[in-house]
């Protein structure tokens, strides 16, 4: 019911009522005299009366304090509201935060796994390979060296080194589709990162949005990656100069692709925390240079 509804139904009450005491106030004195014919004894009497009115006043300044105590309750009933309202209105805010920030982590996730699908490895007899079959090929051909307590160190590094050179014969091999896919999956990537750092989002679900896009692009392709940064970390640890000789190798055949690839692995492996965020946003803000500033 609307404050019109209100009036109208209150308002014949109100015009009885004063419509009543208009007609009492203007017996009144008629009655006075009626009952009372000397003027004087009715002037005593009418002096008694002044209790009465004490008595109205005390009702009417009740009735003041009542409507205040009522106004109050209102006030606080309307405060309520307009916080419901805020709120309603910060989730409202929060959830199409959500939602945009959600579209637009998969749209880079569709250009990532575009560059995916156009990736070209060709084999030591030239075949090429492309997309899932490309990366499984990576994949299949880890050479991974495994050691156990009891292997001497010796024995460790020599059989790293093999695996790191018939790693980088692949790699060397195929350098620039490397290179290509390397820096679609960082550009990719650092949009992702201006997502989580630069949106108003709980933790949690910051790293909701970062999982949700790792999850889609997969743990093999994230697995060729890591290991193409593992094998260029590693190599001028291993490997001597008369390695790269030895092997046809060129000394910085995955050097380029590795700066961009160790982002998209130190990204992946980040676990967001309310201690670390300021420190990880800040530290992307200062690999930005003058980008941010």
């Amino acid at each position: 019911m609307n404050n019109k509804e209100e009036t109208d139904k209150y308002f014949p009450l109100f015009l009885i009522i004063a419509g009543g005491f208009l007609i009492i106030a203007f017996i009144f004195p008629f009655a006075i005299n009626y009952f009372f014919s000397d003027w004087s004894k009715s002037g005593t009497f009418g002096d008694t009366f002044g209790a009465l009115n004490a008595l109205f006043s005390a009702l009417a300044l009740a009735g003041v304090i009542v409507t205040i105590l009522i106004q109050r309750t209102e006030l606080k009933n309307q405060r309520i509201e307009l916080s419901l309202q805020r709120n309603e209105m910060k989730e409202t805010r929060k959830e199409f935060l959500l939602n945009r920030t959600t579209t637009l982590v998969y749209k880079q996730l569709d250009r990532f796994e575009k560059a995916l699908s156009e990736f070209i490895i060709r084999t030591p007899n030239g075949t090429p390979l492309k997309g899932n079959d490309a990366v499984l090929y990576l994949d299949e051909n880890k050479y991974s060296v495994n050691k156990p307590y009891d292997k001497p160190e010796d024995e460790y590094k020599a059989e790293m080194k093999t695996s790191i050179i018939q790693l980088l014969k692949i790699y060397s091999r195929n350098k620039s589709e490397i290179e290509k896919l390397s820096h679609s999956a960082s550009n990719s990537v650092d949009v992702l990162k201006r997502l989580v750092y630069k949106t108003d989002l709980e933790i949690e679900e910051l790293n909701d949005l970062k999982n949700l896009f790792f999850v889609n692009i997969g743990f093999i392709n994230m697995g060729v990656i890591e290991r193409i940064v593992e094998v260029a970390d590693n190599q001028l640890k291993y490997l001597e100069a008369r390695d790269y000789l030895d092997n046809g190798l060129d000394i910085g055949a995955i050097i380029h692709a590795e700066i961009f690839l160790s982002s998209v692995s130190d990204f992946y492996n980040l676990k967001l925390t309310k201690e670390n965020f300021k420190q990880n946003k800040s530290s992307w803000i200062d690999s930005l240079g003058n980008l941010e500033k």
